[in-house]
């Protein structure tokens, strides 16, 4: 899809690669847009869509190269698109439907001048219908109705952190935000009035015309990108912000990572508000509204919708969250597949193993089971519906069927949300109970991703962090004395220990780091700091070294349980393989962080093993790092002044 507006998810763990750990995984080649453009220049071809004169077009992909090699100067990369957006004067519909020109165009918009954006919005508006519905030209109209929502709404923001941020809890007082006057805005009345005006003409045209755009797959998108601004969305979760070609840092505005459950929303007029209201109204009085969710570009839709009314009315939330949940997710009406189960077995003779599976498994689940676009729509429902909300989903579609649903290839991240979003510690307990016989079998399907969220909440609720210990350890065969010193190796790799087999490479799964990572925060690690002091040194260093493996260094540092004698064993038990963690990439990141958790006597036996290689470590790129950030050319110099200058950062 052009837009990545449907709740992204993790990719599900194959079987092949559980069982070959180091087999790489090959991707397809990814196409470069530059290159492709040249091609169609020499075969006389000016790109898809309209045509442009030869001439403009290779100044088009003269611009596309400057702006990918990087303008790093303000006034440069202001004076490019300046230069730019004034030689398409009178040429604006012919450039912005091509593919070519669109694509420029959409990397400079957001930097234009007033007065160029204006001219678009003139150019743009009396063809809105054609550009809503072209694949190329409605690429540029979704930028320009986005870059007006951020001008007619930047005065309204504050600098204060969270200050949009949507509250999981209703009765929290919220505290009067001190929102800048237009004239403090860069932007002046008139240009801001121009860009309001604007935002809410395109969104009202496609409230007008709702019932063509929502089916056609080019207009769905404006309707997404006009929900999105009216209701103040910066990113949906789990989609990634658009890097722009001119080398923008995007540090700040990261998308969600799967097992967060907060948003970031802009301040945002009363007048957008309404406008989502009407949206949300309308959309749910259709009588096809129950079938939407089964459809992929309506799932979409509807999952912008939910995220949009959020932030707007969160009595409209429930009502839409009701109306989906008992006539679309789990009709009262819905009848069990399981009476057709002779049916089933004559699909599973026909069908491979996959899909054979997924007809037996599902028989009795609810029909939003039935179809990925309407799971993805059920993902987003948990994440904004409130406690009694999600209860109600939970009892209706979930209960007495997690054991099922997790051991599903693409169920189990629907199981993965729901206990990512459970704010109450009595509701979860349940769940795991009925989850924490079938580890074993997560295991063996490869759901890995269902034991993170189970040790992400037992940590988030505080609860039920002792019986996670004891189930992991009995499905990872390491419930013995012999057994329990190799825990943490058999986590990290989340392969049962088997005596009997030799492990002959350092394979980490990255499901088993995040978990040993959230284990070693629980209320009581001890288990697993003693597993992790067990493991030999070598396979130790080799752990640290690794990218997955380093950041177990971040967790014993800021592990609250954590005992400084069990840091500073650990750093002993490095002894003689410092510098080799110093000279490598995440090595030197994990040695840095034991560094600062190990206690004045550790650190100085550190720093005399780094003195004593400190040619060697200036003579790779991150030994240098090490070196210079822990100043060992002043402790080799004089370690008393070393301590001094150290005693002095620390105060």
């Amino acid at each position: 899809m052009a837009e990545d507006d449907v709740v992204n998810v993790s990719a599900s763990n194959e079987g092949e690669n559980q069982n070959n750990p180091n087999k790489r995984k090959w991707r397809k080649k990814r196409k470069n847009f530059l290159s492709n453009a040249k091609k169609y220049a020499k075969k006389g071809q000016m790109g898809r869509g309209t045509q442009m004169p030869e001439e403009l077009y290779q100044y088009f992909v003269g611009i596309l190269e400057a702006i990918k090699a990087g303008i790093e100067d303000e006034e440069q990369k202001q004076a490019l698109v300046n230069n730019v957006l004034d030689r398409t004067k009178g040429e604006e519909l012919n450039i912005v439907g091509n593919q070519l020109g669109c694509r420029v165009i959409e990397l400079l918009l957001p930097y234009a001048i007033p007065e160029d954006l204006e001219r678009y919005i003139e150019v743009l508006t009396p063809d809105l219908r054609r550009l809503c519905a072209d694949n190329f030209s409605n690429h540029v109209l979704k930028t320009v109705l986005k870059v007006c929502c951020k001008r007619a709404t930047e005065h309204l923001q504050t600098e204060e952190p969270n200050a949009g941020s949507d509250s999981d809890d209703d009765e929290t007082p919220k505290k009067k935000r001190k929102v800048k006057s237009e004239s403090q805005s860069k932007y002046s009345k008139e240009h801001i009035k121009v860009c309001h005006d604007f935002t809410l003409k395109i969104s009202k045209y496609a409230l007008n015309n709702l019932e063509d755009f929502v089916w056609d797959t080019y207009a769905n998108h404006i309707v997404r990108a006009s929900l999105k601004c009216l209701s103040g969305i910066t990113l949906l979760p789990g989609e990634k912000p658009k890097v722009n070609l001119f080398k923008e840092p995007v540090l700040q505005n990261k998308g969600i990572p799967p097992h967060q459950t907060k948003m970031q929303y802009r301040v945002i007029p009363e007048d957008f508000k309404e406008l989502v209201k009407e949206f949300a109204n309308r959309l749910s009085l259709w009588p096809q509204f129950k079938d939407l969710p089964y459809e992929t570009m309506t799932s979409a839709l509807l999952q912008v919708l939910l995220f949009a009314v959020k932030n707007v009315d969160k009595t409209l939330t429930r009502h839409l969250l009701k109306k989906l949940l008992n006539e679309s997710f789990a009709p009262d009406d819905w009848v069990s597949d399981s009476a057709d189960s002779k049916k089933d077995k004559d699909t599973e003779e026909k069908n491979e193993n996959g899909e054979m599976e997924i007809n037996v498994e599902s028989a009795n689940l609810p029909p939003v089971f039935k179809s990925e676009p309407s799971v993805r729509l059920l993902e987003a429902a948990l994440f904004v519906a409130k406690k009694k909300m999600y209860t109600q989903i939970y009892a209706k579609c979930f209960i007495n069927r997690l054991g099922q649903l997790a051991n599903m290839p693409m169920l189990n991240f629907t199981v993965q949300r729901l206990i990512d979003n459970c704010q109450i510690k009595e509701e979860f307990e349940p769940m795991f109970e009925e989850l924490s016989g079938g580890f074993g079998a997560l295991l063996v399907c490869g759901n890995t991703g269902v034991l993170v969220a189970l040790a992400k909440a037992c940590l988030r609720l505080q609860t039920k962090q002792a019986q996670y210990l004891q189930n992991l350890e009995a499905a990872l065969q390491c419930g013995d004395d012999d057994g329990q010193q190799h825990f943490a190796a058999s986590c990290l790799r989340l392969v049962p220990y088997s005596p009997s087999a030799e492990i002959r490479d350092n394979f980490i799964h990255i499901h088993g780091s995040v978990i040993m990572q959230t284990m070693l925060d629980f209320q009581r690690p001890a288990k697993v700091v003693t597993s992790l002091l067990s493991m030999d040194t070598e396979r130790l260093v080799a752990t640290l070294s690794d990218a997955k493996g380093c950041h177990l260094a971040d967790a014993l540092r800021k592990g609250r349980q954590v005992g400084a004698k069990s840091r500073d064993r650990l750093v002993a038990k490095l002894e003689g393989h410092v510098q080799q963690l110093a000279l490598c990439q995440y090595g030197s990141r994990a040695l840095e962080q034991l560094f600062e958790g190990a206690s004045a006597e550790r650190q100085l036996a550190l720093m005399q093993q780094l003195s004593e290689k400190a040619g060697l470590l200036n003579g790779s790129p991150y030994g240098r790092i090490v070196a210079a950030k822990l100043d060992v050319a002043t402790f080799k110099r004089s370690p008393k002044s070393w301590q001094k200058a150290r005693a002095r950062s620390d105060k």
